[in-house]
């Protein structure tokens, strides 16, 4: 029992550490907290034949972990454009030119 106690503790732990905007981290913990679980949770129901239902689980856990973890990441921010496209240069100051040359 104190086996899946800590088992679940780590799980936990690494599910509070998760939903960074990094999908390789997510798929991680995500894939690492589901082990966990899963090693327990298959250790806890087959305890009578020495907990041999820890790998199974195990192996179950993480790969539903990393599919959680991988799917929980938040997508890019989406930054606002105005409403309207930007002005146009504004040409620049200069001295006003002289008039063309009366035409003969």
């Amino acid at each position: 029992m104190t086996k899946t106690i800590s088992f679940a503790a780590g799980a936990a732990l690494l599910a509070l550490a998760g939903c960074t905007p990094n999908p390789g981290a997510n798929m991680t913990e995500g894939g690492l907290g589901g082990a966990a679980v899963g090693c327990g949770i298959g250790a806890a129901v087959t305890a009578p034949l020495l907990g041999i239902g820890c790998v199974p689980g195990a192996i179950i856990g993480g790969a539903a972990g990393g599919t959680a973890g991988l799917a929980s990441t938040p997508p890019p921010p989406q930054y606002a454009t105005g409403p309207y496209p930007p002005p146009p240069p504004s040409p620049s100051p200069s001295a006003p030119s002289a008039p063309p040359p009366p035409a003969y």
